[in-house]
């Protein structure tokens, strides 16, 4: 059973990615009934992360600075080890695609001692860290631009990238579980990641401990297309039945 906490933080990231869901919509996600949605918000509603609106429910304005800032600052702590370790293993002239996740700015922000890296992103944070620093060449998507991720996700970012063939993706998800793999809430960011795992040669999946053990709804990578994990959670029996050949850091 997924922990009242988690089912919390599932509502706020959903409500996170645009206007207010209705109660049902949120029960169908989440796999609960509607009465478990309605004490869930009942309770969110008192610590003050949400508004109740007729039928469902909305971020608070107070918190609502959107989906990338609001990520940014969630385990930033864990975030930045995490980003360490993957830049420890990224040598000076190597091809990446970073996507629009938060791990992935802290990545670029911990790539910044390293030279003449070729990067691919479709992420305007990620481009700031890293364009026009040590000889770096960078490629940014473009398209029509999702504000609320500071990232461009529609068709036009998608062929756009499609000429690339990265040496490494470096990718974060929402979720992970043994059975579901890495998954996502957000269609475009899901869709985007799914076509660079394809064209680039080796994926490094940078997931902190609280995407652990929760499944979303939209399929990024199973365990078979990774080859590395970097993370600050050791690993269990659980993740180790099913990442064997994959490279397990724990930073």
């Amino acid at each position: 059973m997924m922990k009242r906490l988690d089912r919390r933080q599932d509502i706020l990231d959903l409500l996170a990615q645009g206007e207010a869901m209705g109660i049902h919509g949120l029960a169908e996600v989440l796999a609960v009934s509607d009465e478990t949605v309605r004490r869930e918000l009942r309770l969110l509603e008192a610590d003050g992360l949400i508004e109740r609106i007729h039928g469902g429910a909305r971020l608070a304005k107070s918190i609502e600075e959107g989906p990338f800032e609001a990520r940014l600052h969630r385990n930033a702590g864990a975030k930045q080890r995490i980003a360490a370790a993957v830049a420890q293993g990224v040598n000076d002239g190597e091809s990446l695609y970073l996507d629009a996740s938060s791990t992935a700015f802290h990545v670029a922000q911990a790539l910044k001692g390293k030279r003449d890296l070729t990067i691919v992103t479709n992420a305007l944070g990620v481009a700031a860290e890293l364009g026009g620093r040590n000889g770096n060449r960078l490629y940014l998507a473009g398209g029509e631009l999702d504000d609320r991720y500071r990232a461009f996700f529609d068709a036009t970012a998608r062929a756009y990238l499609a000429q690339f063939r990265p040496g490494v993706a470096i990718v974060s998800t929402e979720s992970v579980s043994p059975v579901a793999g890495f998954t996502d809430y957000h269609v475009g960011e899901g869709e985007l990641c799914r076509q660079m795992i394809g064209q680039s040669r080796r994926v490094t999946m940078a997931v902190d401990a609280s995407k652990f053990d929760r499944a979303s709804v939209v399929a990024v990578a199973s365990f078979a297309e990774v080859d590395r994990i970097v993370t600050d959670r050791a690993i269990d029996d659980g993740y180790a039945a099913v990442t064997q050949g994959i490279d397990w850091i724990a930073a």
